[in-house]
């Protein structure tokens, strides 16, 4: 490489001394000018000429007093102008570069340190420039969600465009008790009343819920905050005040009011989510980034600890604790779940949601049965394993049951873990959320004029005693309730 060559490679180009040579000469030109140091006229004398005549102390000082002034809104002009300057993202970036000597060779470190301080300040600008641009929506590159992955290249296009569509009704909550902050969840805004610009916005409980003392969620011991301060934000980096409508315990939901100014787009939600179904799961994390995970529908049975109305998600992707309460979509955008807790996958599907609306829009509360059992579905078992029920019980479908609350109706009909419950009120049942759905079709049906909180109900279950490999029809007494089912466990005193 010639020296020339070499030259050229090191040098930095010049616009940058340029544009601060211009800078300094835009702000010469802005200084005001020095106005004369001269002492005030004295008024006209007879003649018509004027006289100078020598100020006094207090004349100066009013002169020094006006330099002083002048002087100081000049400086803070300059600080400005340097500041708007330096931050402007749009202004050009430059390599800083040390020329070379005279006879071509590199100046010395040690012999030159001037220049090399001049060097690192001027990368010091460079980078602060840097950092400004980075800032800017189009160049902030903060972080990827699955669609950006190889293996999902097949749907991206449709699961982009359904995803950006959905994303306008998915926003943020966060909560807040005796001044401290309580939770971040995500949230769906499904109603808007354009009479009083107000929406409802649906979440999971999780958002005021102050205390989890166990897994466990049929012991009934999560404590809620429903006096916690509630904060909505909106896509536009706004925020808004949400009023606490309703809260209901066993599906940990919660509804609030906040006022929207304009129209939003609301959501469509839809019953026809099925096991294997491709969905997203959306929510916002702390900065209002939406956050995408791609996985499958799953219906399984739920553990020992997990409420009985939920689906799941099977993916691949961390989990996140900001996407409870949000949406999980289909690929045209609708709604078939809300998140209810992001680590385990669950969501409520939407054939629940839609009977939770039509109780809370048309009774301002969400009754629902409590059939004090814990159950599984045999459908949802391994192949061998409901074979073997087949072989041994001639049954291929049904819910068994896993645990009986103590004291329970359930348990004074003879109702033992174990047993087959195949049928409610005279409807095969083959899942748990089908069974929840059934219970809050009992409710719909049996409280058309208003609901009655003190009322029993009775419903018919057929079921298949596994001890003495017969059949029966059992009428069962429940209790109606908008608070969380408890499981009582039978304990024993031991003694020696």
């Amino acid at each position: 490489m010639s020296s020339e060559a070499r030259r050229k490679k090191d040098i930095i180009p010049t616009q940058e001394a340029e544009a601060s040579g211009s800078m300094s000469t835009a702000r010469k030109r802005r200084r005001p000018p020095t106005r004369q140091e001269t002492g005030p006229t004295s008024p006209a004398l007879g003649d018509g000429t004027t006289q100078s005549r020598i100020p006094d102390e207090e004349d100066d000082e009013d002169q020094d007093a006006k330099k002083r002034n002048l002087v100081r809104l000049e400086e803070e002009e300059v600080e400005e102008e340097e500041e708007v300057v330096s931050s402007a993202p749009s202004s050009p970036i430059c390599e800083p570069y040390i020329p070379r000597d005279k006879d071509g060779a590199m100046h010395n470190r040690f012999r030159n340190p001037a220049i090399y301080n001049a060097l690192r300040a001027a990368e010091e600008m460079v980078e602060e420039k840097l950092a400004a641009q980075r800032k800017l929506p189009t160049l902030h590159f903060e972080s990827s969600t699955c669609l950006s992955h190889q293996q999902l290249l097949p749907v991206r296009e449709s699961g982009t465009e359904a995803v950006l569509h959905a994303a306008n009704f998915v926003l943020a909550l966060s909560s807040f008790a005796d001044g401290k902050a309580l939770r971040r969840c995500s949230a769906i805004l499904f109603e808007w009343d354009d009479h009083l610009k107000t929406g409802v916005v649906l979440t999971t409980a999780h958002l005021i819920r102050s205390n989890c003392p166990s897994i466990d969620h049929w012991l009934g011991k999560n404590e809620y905050r429903p006096d916690a301060k509630v904060v909505v934000h909106f896509l536009d980096d706004t925020t808004a005040e949400g009023d606490l409508l309703y809260h209901q315990e066993h599906y940990d939901i919660t509804f609030f009011k906040v006022k929207v100014g304009q129209c939003p787009q609301l959501p469509l939600f839809v019953d026809n989510v099925k096991s294997g179904q491709e969905i997203f799961q959306l929510g916002r994390d702390e900065k209002l980034n939406l956050r995408i995970t791609y996985g499958r529908a799953q219906s399984k049975n739920p553990n020992m600890y997990r409420r009985q109305h939920f689906m799941y998600m099977h993916r691949k992707d961390d989990n996140n604790e900001f996407d409870d309460g949000g949406p999980a979509i289909d690929f045209s955008a609708n709604i078939v779940g809300m998140i209810n807790n992001s680590t385990s996958g669950s969501f409520i599907p939407t054939s629940i949601l839609h009977q939770c609306f039509y109780f809370w829009r048309n009774h301002g509360r969400i009754p629902r049965l409590h059939l004090r059992l814990k159950l599984f579905a045999i459908k949802l078992l391994d192949p061998s394993h409901i074979e073997r029920i087949r072989r041994k019980c001639k049954i291929d479908s049904g819910l068994i049951v896993q645990e009986v609350s103590s004291g329970s109706h359930a348990e004074m009909l003879g109702i033992c873990r174990g047993d087959i419950i195949s049928c409610f009120e005279g409807e095969e049942v083959s899942t748990t959320v089908e069974l929840e759905k059934m219970m809050l079709d009992v409710c719909k049906n049996r409280f058309m004029g208003g609901i009655n909180w003190n009322r029993k109900v009775d419903v018919s279950v057929l079921v298949f005693d596994i001890r003495r490999s017969h059949w029966r029809t059992k009428v069962l007494t429940l209790d109606v309730s908008d608070k969380g089912e408890v499981i009582v466990r039978a304990s024993r005193l031991v003694t020696v």
